[in-house]
């Protein structure tokens, strides 16, 4: 029975009625003055530093950490079943008790999160599945940092993150002898994995189509039981996030050097500041930025974060006056089209949705260096130029980018809104449908908590009627 019921069973679901899915129901918003908004944290900078702080000796806390993403908390969740400790810390400072916490969810009044580090082999084997839910850098760290144990691990995600491919880190891994069994077909989860390192002397990573890999076996050599030489093949994308992974781990110990690593032994984190403050999240930033623009309001973020802590996405204020804003502090004006231009975004493919409803609606141009946006959450080539179509915005689809042209109209979808799992193709379509006359069908109700909880709040605290609702796909 069991043998028939495996041959029947398919991760597309061909031939079974499909079901209920989570969706909002977006209404027309009525008339807004300007809006006040505040960014979540940083996920690449608060994953990374759970990471080096749970193979320390040392207690450290994370500040800033208010309203962060599913991202980041999946990341804890995992450690904590790895037996590193987590304190929730409220606005004074004042620790908040989160013992009946079955979920292993952050306190709702948490500002800052305590991490008892438990040394470089200090992690230990969970009881059950490690859960990444969306975060690709989670889970490829997760894969890094089992990769030591000498026990089964099993990982997995949500049904983005199994369609995403792994095969980078796979492969790596087993050229360091771990053993991994996985799916096949449309699914590379659930992953089992079975450390430790065998005898090396190299290991090739693959840097041409994601930063991951390299950040992730960077992150988890403290615990490494021997040196190995590192190859890096391909040429690099998405350099500023393997460039901060480089620079915290120089900051906190390792022997690097300046440069990207030859090769890999075990080290001790160690902090001197035992304080560390996590920065906003400047790729969210897109988010007002089109706001701005649909709305024609002004918008004011709470805080920028710097030109070192925005990781290339500090694009969207060196080009604000391209796409038609004006900067005026921490406000976001919109005034006007905006000029045709290329716009580069090797190292920043996560806007590339945001960005590019932005210069259809502004003065139109090219979107380049963006390969490796094609796997992400989803192809966010394709699936850029699919929401934009679905909002009467038109664009070519090119192998690394999008040609788009300027000064166009948004118009009502006349169908659901496809967003694929995607977050950040739901936020877009969130944002353009507010500015739509009449009621737009968004799927993916919940998408965004996965990097901005308040991404829907926000706007109904504005007055905007959004509901969420079960739809049923034909």
């Amino acid at each position: 029975m069991g043998g028939a019921w495996v041959k029947r069973w398919s991760p597309g679901g061909e031939g079974h009625s499909r079901s209920l899915i989570g969706a909002l129901k977006v209404h027309t918003l009525g008339d807004i003055d300007s809006l006040p908004w505040t960014l979540p944290p940083s996920k690449s900078h608060a994953i990374r530093m759970m990471a080096l702080v749970a193979q320390s000796k040392q207690t450290v806390t994370l500040n800033g950490m208010m309203n962060a993403g599913e991202d980041a908390i999946s990341m804890r969740r995992c450690l904590i079943q790895m037996g590193v400790k987590f304190d929730d810390l409220d606005q004074n400072g004042k620790l908040l008790d989160n013992m009946l916490n079955t979920d292993l969810l952050p306190h709702e009044d948490s500002i800052s999160w305590r991490i008892h580090g438990v040394g470089p082999t200090g992690l230990v084997p969970p009881v059950s599945v490690l859960h990444a839910g969306n975060s690709g850098t989670a889970l490829r760290i997760l894969m890094a940092l089992t990769s030591h144990l000498v026990k089964p691990i099993m990982l997995d995600g949500d049904a983005s993150l199994r369609s995403r491919p792994h095969g980078s880190m796979i492969n790596t891994m087993k050229q360091l002898g771990v053993s991994c069994s996985f799916g096949q077909l449309e699914e590379g989860l659930p992953l089992l994995v079975e450390g430790p390192w065998a005898e090396t002397e190299t290991i090739s990573v693959d840097v041409a189509s994601s930063s991951q890999p390299t950040t992730s076996w960077l992150l988890a050599s403290p615990g490494a039981n021997q040196t190995v030489e590192v190859r890096y093949e391909g040429e690099a994308v998405s350099q500023r996030h393997s460039s901060l992974t480089l620079q915290m781990c120089s900051k906190y110990g390792a022997p690097f050097g300046d440069g990207m690593p030859t090769h890999l032994g075990p080290w001790l984190p160690t902090f001197q500041n035992e304080n560390i403050n996590i920065p906003a999240d400047m790729s969210l930033s897109s988010f007002a930025f089109l706001a701005a623009k649909v709305l024609k309001i002004p918008i004011t973020i709470k805080e920028i974060p710097s030109k070192e802590d925005a990781l290339g996405h500090e694009l969207l204020l060196e080009k604000a006056e391209t796409f038609g804003y004006r900067i005026e502090g921490n406000t976001i004006h919109s005034h006007g089209g905006g000029t045709k231009a290329v716009i580069d975004l090797r190292d920043c493919n996560d806007l590339i949705t945001p960005i590019a409803a932005m210069m259809a609606l502004g003065g139109g141009g090219r979107i380049t260096g963006a390969v490796h946006a094609a796997y992400k959450e989803s192809n966010r080539i394709t699936r850029t130029h699919e929401l934009l179509a679905q909002y009467g915005l038109t664009c070519t689809s090119h192998d690394d980018g999008l040609e788009i042209p300027g000064g166009q109209e948004l118009s009502l979808p006349h169908s659901i809104v496809h967003t694929h799992h995607d977050h950040r193709l739901q936020m877009t379509a969130l944002i353009l449908a507010l500015g739509c006359q009449g009621t737009v069908i968004i799927e993916g109700d919940t998408l965004h908590r996965v990097a901005d909880p308040q991404a829907v709040k926000r706007w109904v605290n504005q007055g905007a009627s959004i509901e969420s609702f079960l739809f049923q796909p034909e």
